[in-house]
């Protein structure tokens, strides 16, 4: 599943990569200030709350 997220802040986006790595997230890239990544349908949530709680996205 493909998302979309508004990022905060300036952030590489290895960082975020890394970030993603344990929920299986892939292919992460910024478009306009919008995170886009995908994940795997039941890693969604936790991955959107660990982003979250990181500060990168709001």
């Amino acid at each position: 599943m493909k998302v979309n997220y508004p990022i905060k802040n300036d952030i590489e986006i290895k960082v975020i990569k890394d970030e993603l790595k344990p929920f299986g997230g892939r292919c992460a890239k910024v478009v306009d200030g919008v995170l886009e990544y995908q994940i795997k349908d039941e890693n969604k949530d936790a991955a959107f709350e660990h982003l979250k709680g990181k500060g990168i996205i709001s």
